[in-house]
């Protein structure tokens, strides 16, 4: 450890452009940039990162006001991350995150290359709140939202019936938000499943003059990565598995971090959309066969983590704790331990304390 403490510290001055700043957006891309980042990179008092594989063109620009990180630079980077993560893989996000991390972030938001901002990148942490309460482990949000006949991919399809058993309580929770999950119009995210069976193309709107919501203690409901904000104090909860299918790695994020949340005096909130999907092609087909775990495994996922107890102290090793239970569950491939740990390393080398 102290080794690497040494060499973070001679790495510390390596930065592209010199720029540090409090408030980042970290997007990855394998194309050359979009319409939807091109408004990224002119927003106001905000830091646009956007992380390259080897799929990315090998051109790729956008302007002098976004930083971008490619293969080569990336691996000049101190992280420790950086030699494990595979290449052409979402978890390549990572990397983002540290940067960012490591340039004086306060605030990151993360999104894809097919999200536009309709205006500005809204925070609600201080805004009143209601809390979404059910005798269920799960929580449908798009419901609440105003559309009770969808759901968000990764939620329990053994639930999906019962979306619509919660009640509303107005009690703003005593517990800071520190991440947040906005919802998306016009192309929310959808599992193959419901897009291959009943989506009929129409665009989906949710419902604005919704107030933010929180879940009820002990509750879940699956969040993704692509109109979400963290501040500081939930840096330790961006990690992003690798060692899971693509279409799974984001979610399982989120079911971890919501569990871990629950040793914290903090909490998740979902808001309105602020932002609008104008979605990339998928092959249905492909997506269908990448979410079998979504499909098969989350409910008994939400049970395990429903009833996990931590047995060390502190959050960071409890992250890695959990994870090593996950994966001796066979939720997530044996190769995992290693990152979890690296990512652990690398947060408290750049002096990121829980």
């Amino acid at each position: 450890m102290i080794l690497l403490l040494l060499l973070y510290g001679l790495c510390a001055s390596f930065t592209i452009n010199g720029i540090f700043h409090d408030k980042w957006i970290v997007v990855t891309t394998v194309q050359y940039p979009t319409e939807a980042m091109r408004k990224l990179a002119q927003l106001n008092d905000w830091q646009l990162l956007v992380i390259g594989d080897k799929k990315t063109p090998s051109d790729w620009y956008l302007d002098e006001k976004c930083i971008y990180l490619s293969i080569k630079d990336q691996e000049q980077l101190p992280y420790s991350l950086c030699k494990l993560l595979p290449y052409n893989h979402y978890s390549r996000k990572n990397i983002g995150y540290l940067y960012a991390i490591a340039h004086g972030a306060k605030i990151i938001y993360e999104t894809d290359d097919d999200n536009y901002i309709v205006n500005e990148i809204k925070i609600f942490r201080e805004k009143p709140t209601v809390t979404l309460e059910s005798d269920y482990p799960v929580i449908n949000i798009f419901n609440y939202f105003g559309q009770n006949t969808i759901w968000p991919r990764g939620y329990p399809l053994s639930f999906v019936t019962k979306s619509h058993e919660f009640s509303i309580k107005n009690l703003t929770s005593q517990k800071k938000i520190i991440i947040e999950q906005g919802l998306v119009d016009k192309e929310p995210d959808l599992d193959a499943l419901f897009r291959l069976t009943r989506y009929d193309n129409t665009e989906i709107y949710f419902d604005k003059t919704k107030a933010p919501c929180i879940l009820q203690d002990k509750k879940f409901c699956p969040f993704n990565t692509q109109n979400t904000l963290f501040h500081q104090e939930g840096f330790w909860g961006l990690y992003i598995p690798t060692h899971v299918p693509f279409r799974v790695c984001d979610i399982w994020r989120g079911y971890i971090t919501q569990r871990l949340l629950w040793e914290t005096p903090y909490t998740l909130c979902f808001t309105p959309p602020e932002a609008i999907q104008e979605r990339n092609y998928h092959d249905l087909m492909k997506d269908f066969e990448g979410e079998q775990d979504l499909y098969l495994k989350v409910t008994s996922l939400v049970n395990f983590l429903t009833n996990w107890q931590p047995k060390e102290d502190g959050l960071l090793a409890k992250s890695i704790e959990l994870y090593a239970d996950l994966i001796s569950q066979k939720f997530i491939g044996t190769q995992e331990q290693l990152l979890i740990q690296a990512w652990t390393d690398d947060l408290l080398a750049l002096g990121y304390f829980y």
